[in-house]
């Protein structure tokens, strides 16, 4: 039995590893994917200033990459506002029933009612 116990065990925690492992490698794929697309990006910024320059100078070059670069970060930006937001809820559905009274729940209604009436008029703010 102590056996069959410590099999088990063992499988699990090869399971767990080998699914660790895979996650791991899953992440580091991605994460050089990333990093492959940053230095691309670069690149291509440079080739652009470079183009730029020689036809505009650097002055402009640099300008209309700039430009470039915050109009598609305001751009990004305004896709993650719009998509971030929750949907608008519908009030009239979403407004749930009253509760109906139960007859369960009507001793202790009177209890809360006695229990009201006298603290008002213990404490004299009995108006009526």
């Amino acid at each position: 039995m102590n056996r069959l116990f410590d099999d088990a065990v063992h499988g699990a925690a090869r399971f767990a590893r080998g699914g660790a492992c895979k996650l791991l490698a899953l992440f580091m794929l991605g994460l050089s994917g990333y990093l492959i697309g940053v230095a691309g990006i670069g690149f291509l910024t440079v080739w652009v200033f470079l183009s730029l320059s020689m036809a505009l100078g650097k002055g402009y070059a640099a300008l209309l990459i700039g430009l470039g670069l915050t109009l598609l970060g305001a751009g990004v930006l305004a896709l993650f506002w719009r998509w971030s937001k929750p949907a608008p809820v519908d009030v009239a559905q979403s407004r749930p029933a009253a509760p109906q009274a139960d007859m369960d729940d009507a001793p202790s209604l009177i209890a809360f009612t006695a229990a009201f009436v006298l603290a008002r008029y213990l404490t004299g703010e009995k108006r009526d």
